[in-house]
């Protein structure tokens, strides 16, 4: 079992207030968004803690499908170096969370050409972990299961080889499954890290740069919607930004292209909008949906 390592940390570890906030978040975004995206195929989602990621997060189990009974969970390596065009796995018969554990199934047989396991990096990493609380809240008010693949993708190198892996993918799950709401992906980045404490300040320290971030992320984000991954994926691109979760977005959108999906920027904020308070520091947060 793969233990809900940040519970108590990241998010709450009680399960009262936990399902609250969730809840909470939910019926937010739902509020505030006239025409939320109804029956998601993909997501990309934030993964911080829940205090400023919820939001995000919240938009993709708005209107989740009704038949949803299996997730897989794609997320950049924050502690562990990886190999390029990859996933990195653990067998994992189940995920704890506060509120009830949430059945694992393997995405790849262990020998794929593709597949490494590492079972200490899936253990640690929370970008893979952020999301699971808010499918267990599903799972919880569907009374149904659902179950829980999630692997690390730490680069990928070229158009080429995010097909690839969108393929392994969609051969796995079935892209019958994929279209009908059964199956879903969700690829889990958070966007630029902006300031001194992240080693990037291309547009200086003034009040201005958090606008200037704000047009180059929903560049890279609109060319995900619409798996325009050419120019994302050069290295020169690769090297000049923060997202830490590229590669894993860059899969599900080229998967958005096979199954046929348009993807709809659903939100996009600051660690500055959550706080109500003005720094130099910042970290941005996108969702995106396909369907």
């Amino acid at each position: 079992m793969r233990k809900a390592w940040y519970a108590g940390s990241w998010y709450t570890a009680d399960t009262h207030a936990l399902e609250t906030s969730i809840a909470q978040a939910i019926k937010r975004v739902s509020d505030t968004h006239q025409n939320p995206v109804k029956d998601p195929r993909l997501a990309l989602l934030p993964h911080a803690g829940h205090a400023y990621s919820g939001r995000g997060i919240a938009h993709c189990f708005v209107k989740i499908p009704d038949a949803i009974d299996r997730v897989v969970v794609l997320a950049p390596s924050h502690y562990v170096g990886l190999p390029s065009d990859m996933f990195t796995m653990a067998e994992v018969d189940a995920y704890e969370t506060p509120l009830g554990q949430l059945e694992g199934f393997s995405l790849l047989e262990q020998y794929h050409p593709r597949r490494l396991d590492d079972n200490e990096a899936i253990k640690r990493e929370h970008a893979l972990e952020m999301v699971l609380p808010f499918i267990a809240y599903a799972q919880r008010k569907r009374k149904n299961s659902i179950r829980v693949a999630t692997a690390l993708i730490s680069k990928v190198t070229s158009v080429e080889s995010a097909r690839l892996l969108a393929s392994d993918i969609e051969t796995a799950l079935g892209a019958d499954q994929l279209e009908s709401g059964s199956a879903m992906v969700i690829a889990s980045s958070d966007f630029t890290h902006y300031g001194r404490r992240f080693a990037y300040t291309p547009y200086g320290e003034g009040p201005e740069a958090a606008a200037h971030v704000k047009r180059d992320d929903l560049d890279i984000a609109s060319k995900l919607a619409n798996s325009e991954l050419g120019p994302l994926l050069i290295p020169s691109v690769q090297r000049r930004n923060t997202i830490c979760g590229l590669a894993p977005a860059s899969v599900v959108s080229a998967l958005a292209l096979s199954l046929g999906l348009k993807g709809t920027v659903a939100d996009y904020y600051t660690s500055l909008d959550v706080t109500g308070t003005d720094s130099s520091d910042f970290v941005a947060y996108c969702t995106i949906l396909w369907r």
